[in-house]
């Protein structure tokens, strides 16, 4: 009985899923093994160029200098000639692949793939060692034409019979900007029919898991949700409204280029019109709010006249500079040394001990058995409405603009976790995860030492600690522990009235001609220098009940951060001191230490 043919196939939507930032490029080939796929980054810039010759990939790459890739697999089997790639051969050009020719010992094989080279201007570049596995040939390898290339085999380990190769080609090439688009009604519409499973798994005594696993669902599901795009040019933001406006007329004339009726060709005419009337008024307004801010009492007024005065400043950071004094702008090499900087920066201080803070015989308080004040949903909604919605994303890749588009059911489940975070101070440890970013004080190009770190918190955490702000400074307020004189940081308490009070003191003691001396302190890096243990005990002698305290420790302690630069990461690291720079209870928290 004769046996069937065996059918193989390249599925290539297995390796879509794996490889989802690239494009893939795949072109068929003769027999089992066969076939070429070129895998190009999806921020660049390509067009494949037909071709219908098998175990032949053409794509040319566009940029500042244009050239093109081949990609080559030719077995022994193989129904094409060399001449018939002579067409593809553009004035820069590389070309990639298993020949299955070794140039120095195939003797006429490689002759005749050496003349063809030789009349199409290629010049081949050969690795300094064997590409087979299972000889000791060299098979794998490239042929440039205008362009500089660097090849050398990769040693490693390798599932295949060949071992990889790895080139650097010397060149220009743009990137596409690339911008996203989240579908949030799809979003929104998920979450809510994904409550009920939440409800019935919503557990407490598992907090760190039910947690974990509830912020991984709404990651995963907002990056399903998103959709990458390439940003060819850069366009004005308008009002949704117009923006629908505009969708609506395009959409019209796409049906009247299909129908060729003349009566909707009137009403697209007719609607631009309008369109443009109403982008003029658009632009107008814009022009007008403009010059009427820069020349009224408000503070855009203030900052657009004053900003010349200050020293110019670089926020961007495109560069490090080590201890030997080398410029480093790798991405990871950078996010290395910046761990590295402020590992050791945040590593707690050393006390000499005893100390009045942590080793002052305790002081009974009337209120040492005060609770935390429940949180009600009414009051969990209203903060979250009035929190800014910021779309900077946390350490877990979400941000304040997903609260949104999640359903508000949801907020009755996490009403239960704040409150049993301030009964038992117990916090998830993903509520400590911070991603910190970094800004250039001055210099794009400095020490890690001179960049300004800025944390970016948990977004669930965020509304935890506005809860608790909003009980801890009723506590403040209720045992009278700020001064009127402390004006920052402070709500309802405005620094130009203190600055106008200090002015008139001065005049005061000057006009009875009495000695004026004024004192001005800056703590250097003053959040980031808080002494846990310290502050803890200062609250303490100041009569700040054991259930703030136990909260406000376990929110400080057992801290961890990573550091991006452009995509990159470094890795994660312990911070020991310091309050974090984006939590709105820091600052609260380090004018009651002082």
């Amino acid at each position: 009985m004769r046996k069937k043919k065996k059918h193989y196939f390249f599925d290539i939507s297995f390796h879509q899923k794996i490889f989802q930032d690239y494009r893939l490029l795949y072109q068929k080939g003769e027999n089992r093994n066969g076939g070429v796929l070129i895998r190009i980054k999806e921020s660049f810039s390509i067009s494949r160029v037909p071709c219908s010759i098998p175990n032949i990939c053409v794509v040319d790459i566009k940029g500042e200098d244009n050239f093109r890739i081949i990609g080559v697999y030719a077995p022994d089997s193989k129904s094409w000639s060399w001449d018939d790639l002579s067409a593809f051969v553009s004035s820069k050009c590389v070309i990639y692949g298993d020949f299955n020719v070794d140039i120095m010992d195939d003797g006429k094989k490689a002759d005749t793939l050496l003349h063809w080279a030789d009349d199409q201007s290629l010049a081949h570049v050969v690795p300094n060692s064997h590409t087979s596995l299972r000889s000791n040939r060299v098979i794998d390898y490239a042929f440039i034409k205008g362009l500089n290339l660097d090849i050398q085999v990769y040693n490693g380990n390798t599932t295949s019979d060949h071992l990889p190769i790895l080139s650097v080609i010397s060149l220009n090439s743009s990137q596409y900007k690339l911008g996203k688009n989240i579908h949030w009604k799809v979003f929104s519409l998920f979450s809510e029919y994904t409550f009920s499973f939440w409800e019935e798994n919503w557990n407490l005594s598992s907090i760190d898991i039910t947690y974990n696993n509830y912020i991984r669902i709404l990651y995963l599901l907002s990056g399903r949700c998103t959709i990458v795009f390439n940003l060819n040019k850069y366009r004005s933001a308008l009002p949704a409204e117009i923006r629908s406006f505009l969708s609506y007329i395009r959409a019209l004339s796409f049906r009247q280029l299909r129908t060729k009726c003349s009566t909707l060709k009137k009403e697209v005419c007719f609607l631009k019109k309008i369109a443009k009337k109403e982008l003029n008024i658009f632009y107008a307004t814009q022009l007008d709010n403009l010059i009427r801010l820069r020349n009224s009492s408000s503070s855009s007024s203030f900052w657009y006249r004053s900003k010349r005065f200050f020293k110019p400043s670089s926020s961007s950071l495109y560069g490090f500079i080590d201890i030997s004094g080398q410029i480093v702008k790798e991405c990871d090499r950078m996010c290395n040394l910046a761990a590295d900087y402020y590992e050791n920066f945040f590593k707690a201080s050393t006390i000499f001990r005893p100390h009045p803070y942590t080793d002052s015989p305790p002081t009974i308080f009337d209120n040492i058995s005060e609770s935390i004040p429940e949180v009600t949903l009414d009051e969990l909604l209203n903060t979250v409405i009035s929190k800014k919605k910021k779309k900077s994303l946390d350490a877990h890749g979400l941000s304040n603009h997903m609260f949104n588009f999640l359903d508000l059911n949801y907020w009755s489940l996490l009403l239960n976790l704040y409150n049993h975070s301030f009964q038992k101070s117990i916090l998830p440890s993903a509520w400590k995860d911070t991603r910190m970013i970094l800004l250039a004080k001055k210099d794009s190009i400095c020490p890690p030492s001179l960049t300004r770190p800025i944390s970016l918190l948990d977004s669930f955490q965020k509304i935890g600690e506005k809860l608790f702000l909003t009980r801890f400074c009723d506590l403040l307020a209720r045992r009278g522990l700020l001064s009127d004189s402390q004006s920052g940081f402070r709500e309802h308490f405005r620094l130009q009235t203190r600055l106008l009070l200090f002015l008139e003191d001065i005049y005061s003691l000057m006009s009875n001609s009495a000695p004026v001396c004024t004192v001005f302190v800056d703590f250097r890096a003053a959040f980031d220098q808080l002494w846990y243990l310290g502050c803890i005990g200062k609250l303490r002698n100041l009569g700040i009940p054991s259930s703030y305290l136990n909260w406000i420790e376990a929110w400080l302690v057992n801290r961890r951060c990573y550091i991006e630069i452009n995509g990159c990461k470094s890795r994660w690291f312990s911070i020991e001191k310091g309050g974090p720079q984006g939590s709105v209870l820091t600052p609260t928290l380090f004018i009651t230490y002082k």
